[in-house]
């Protein structure tokens, strides 16, 4: 077993063995000499999620047997397996907060705060990877009718203004979280900073914005090459 797993088995094992301990303490009234506070709970879970993605990536990198550098891995997965994290984290939080509710009548406070924040980075990494694929919703009425040097051209002209956008973005949410941090906003639950959450907002944007500079280049080489444009992936099939 990989080492990554076996990580990930650990610190499951551990927080279902606080989890045990804590229902008995509650249940009995007793008091514990040592506590594990919900932000750490929180930073247990994910832990244990990031081992086990790592893991996935780790055999997934192998079962490829391609030799490419950590900067060219990181650039073509790094969404992939950012959306990762979050995806598993939601899921796993969700159905083992639905056990301890009504399994054990013993829930977590820091579950469904978590579950919600981890989604919105769903969102903002999802829409940096589906511009890197070419993946979101556009209409291709026109886009069909022009020849490809157009297409291509066309496809520079919406990149460009999704990338002069998401550096508007990129400056305003970042404004945001400057302010979080000079004030100190905290959540309601786990007593942090939002800006940790907020983060993703300007984040996200700053995929978009990479992402784009990224096709604008690789539609230019294919421009002066003759090269049809990079279609990217339809949403659905034909």
């Amino acid at each position: 077993m990989r080492l990554p797993y076996k990580l990930a088995i650990a610190l499951g094992v551990v927080y279902v063995g606080w989890v045990a301990v804590a229902l008995f303490s509650a249940r009995t009234k007793t008091e514990l000499p040592l506590r594990i506070k919900e932000t750490q709970e929180f930073l247990l879970v994910l832990a244990m999620i990031v081992c086990f993605v790592w893991g996935l990536a780790q055999a997934e990198l192998e079962k490829s047997k391609s030799k490419q550098s950590l900067m060219r891995i990181l650039d073509e997965n790094l969404e992939r397996y950012a959306m990762l994290v979050a995806y598993v984290f939601v899921c796993v939080v969700i159905v083992q907060e639905v056990l301890r509710r009504f399994g054990l009548n013993f829930s977590s406070a820091w579950a469904q705060e978590t579950a919600q924040y981890l989604f919105i980075y769903l969102g903002y990494i999802g829409t940096a990877y589906a511009v890197k694929e070419r993946a979101h919703i556009r209409f291709d009425v026109l886009l069909n009718k022009v020849t490809p040097a157009n297409k291509t051209k066309l496809y520079i002209l919406g990149e460009t203004a999704t990338l002069l956008f998401a550096l508007i973005a990129v400056y305003w949410s970042g404004h945001t979280v400057a302010q979080l941090l000079n004030f100190g906003g905290t959540t309601p639950v786990l007593r942090v900073n939002k800006a940790w959450f907020e983060m993703a907002v300007p984040l996200g944007f700053a995929l978009v914005a990479l992402r784009c500079i990224q096709a604008i280049v690789r539609d230019v080489g294919d421009l002066k090459a003759g090269r049809p444009a990079y279609a990217g992936k339809a949403m659905f099939e034909e």
